[in-house]
């Protein structure tokens, strides 16, 4: 269906949107010049250019100093028509709500109870009956359940993520609210027992998909309030009501863990420290006498809590924003829990390298280093990827890449596994392959040790990032991009699905209690540990060396 006015070329746009997907069918996706140049003055700071990881680590190291990040976003129409899906569990739950939308649209049902149908300009669809674009007021209108209809999940998620940049949650709510008072007593029909149970089943489902998915939106008491009214509108019977009793409390429930989570992130708050005092023999983390899948494993038990604490609205919030500072950094309170996991990654970032820098002694640098190697090498293994490319990162920083001496000691085959992951040709093929391999492994997981996805958030910021400068710009009738909006929406939830898994390793709480104390060192005082291990010899190390010891 499109639209016959002359003067418009929906058609035209429809029929070249339709070609892009399947070119993005097919092809990668790459950034332009002008998003890396954008992306690489996105990082926490500039401590970057590794020496002996190869030159594909120091192409990583300028994304990993983070305050942004990644999962394969190859277009959402191309894992459609795969046999493996970037969902998971949810991928047949998905599969099915697609074909609702589908049948719904391509019969032009889209409003019912005497209402009627939107105006074929409104709404502009594919061959196949799905939608690309629409006016603002046209998808909210097929967002509003009514006694004889429910958007479809995947319809309900997208606009819900996707509409913030447009509208308030709150101004949302309203309408939803307003439209289902009227539609409740639009005629005598809806008053019956039968009516009234449809019609509560259909919000119902709608508020469930909200908090489920969006539970931050409900934080302020105005919108609990209207949650609690919408829900009473058409509350039939004892059990819908104890139905909605069970959903606010559900969400009270998330959000209380979130606000504790909070708190206890900020009594725990990491100030820089001195540098750590040099040691001849063995210590910190290697002398914690335990194996390095033990320290992959209670990383991924820290990776999963904070994981779980960052919401779908904090990403668009974060985007649109886009509050990344001249120097790089994201400010935590202005991005939220996605500033703290971002936190977390230079933490471990700097407890990498104070680990190899706190031994004087050569012999102990190298067993350390290849320690952490190991380490690394593990998380690939259980499918956490952000830890081993806060790893990498630290492997990477110029107070470890510098110490050529202790380089040269290390074992060569140990590193060739990590300069694979870290090939940035491709826009990081090599890592997005990787990242497929336990996507698949996943769906098929026979146990929960087989199911855990923590993907390099730097790398997924930048790719959402991408899709959602597409997402806040109106297409040239004035349509908002609903088949952009329904790319991004996949993408996150994914990121809902992963941050969800609960992590089945057995808890050591020394190693967690080390990981999460380990303290924040400044550049300036990992440099100086360096020159301690190993003197400056060149040229420019030695000018860099002088000037760090006259701002001593």
């Amino acid at each position: 269906m499109y639209c016959n006015r002359p003067e418009c070329y929906c058609r035209s746009r429809s029929l070249l949107v339709q070609r892009s997907k399947k070119s993005l069918r097919t092809q990668p996706v790459h950034l332009s010049s002008s998003a890396s140049h954008h992306h690489s003055m996105a990082r926490q700071s500039l401590r970057t250019q590794p020496v002996h990881l190869s030159s594909s680590a120091s192409h990583h190291h300028s994304m990993a100093r983070q305050s942004n990040a990644g999962v394969d976003v190859n277009s959402y129409r191309h894992h459609q028509h795969h046999q493996h899906s970037h969902f998971g569990s949810s991928a047949m739950s998905r599969s099915n709500d697609e074909l609702r939308e589908k049948t719904f649209l391509s019969k032009n049902t889209a409003m019912r109870n005497g209402q009627t149908d939107f105006d074929k300009n409104d709404i502009i669809f594919d061959d196949t009956g799905m939608i690309l674009s629409g006016s603002m007021e046209a998808l909210i209108q097929r967002l509003l359940p009514t006694r004889d209809y429910c958007p479809p999940r995947h319809y309900i998620f997208t606009l819900l993520l996707n509409l913030r940049t447009f509208i308030s949650p709150s101004d949302l709510m309203q309408k939803i609210v307003q439209h289902c008072m009227f539609e409740q007593n639009s005629n005598s029909e809806n008053f019956r027992k039968e009516s009234r149970q449809r019609m509560f089943d259909n919000v119902y489902l709608l508020c469930s998909e909200w908090v489920d998915n969006v539970p931050l939106d409900f934080r302020s008491t105005p919108m609990q309030q209207r949650l609690k009214e919408l829900l009473s509108l058409c509350a039939v019977d004892s059990n819908c009501k104890q139905r909605a009793d069970d959903l606010v409390a559900q969400l009270c429930t998330a959000l209380h863990r979130v606000l504790r989570y909070e708190a206890a992130l900020r009594s725990i708050q990491k100030k820089v420290e001195a540098a750590p005092l040099q040691s001849e023999q063995p210590s910190g983390l290697i002398t914690l006498g335990t194996s390095p899948a033990v320290i992959a494993q209670q990383l991924t038990h820290i990776e999963l809590e904070r994981l779980s604490m960052i919401g779908a609205d904090e990403f668009i919030l974060a985007l649109a924003a886009n509050k990344i500072d001249s120097g790089g950094k994201l400010n935590c309170e202005q991005t939220g829990n996605i500033g703290h996991y971002v936190d977390w990654f230079n933490q471990v970032t700097d407890m990498i390298a104070g680990e190899i820098l706190r031994h004087s002694r050569k012999r102990c640098r190298v067993k350390t280093i290849e320690y952490l190697i190991d380490v690394a090498k593990e998380c690939i293994n259980v499918g956490n990827f952000n830890s081993l490319m806060a790893i990498v990162a630290g492997l990477s920083l110029p107070a470890v890449s510098r110490l050529k001496k202790t380089w040269t000691r290390v074992e060569k085959s140990k590193l060739e596994i990590l300069q694979h992951q870290l090939d940035p040709s491709g826009n990081f093929t090599s890592y997005r392959a990787t990242l497929k391999a336990a996507i698949w492994r996943s769906e098929g997981a026979k146990n929960e040790l087989e199911t855990i996805i923590i993907p390099f958030f730097a790398l997924l910021l930048k790719d959402l990032l991408l899709i959602y400068t597409r997402c806040r710009r109106p297409l040239a009738n004035g349509h908002l991009n609903y088949a952009v909006f329904s790319q991004l929406a996949d993408n996150i939830y994914n990121f809902n699905n992963w941050k969800r898994r609960s992590c089945p390793f057995p808890k050591h709480p020394a190693v967690l209690q080390y990981l999460l104390l380990s303290p924040a060192y400044s550049e300036k005082e990992l440099m100086l540990l360096s020159y301690d291990c190993e003197p400056a010899v060149e040229g420019v190390d030695r000018e860099q060396y002088k000037k760090l010891k006259a701002e001593k």
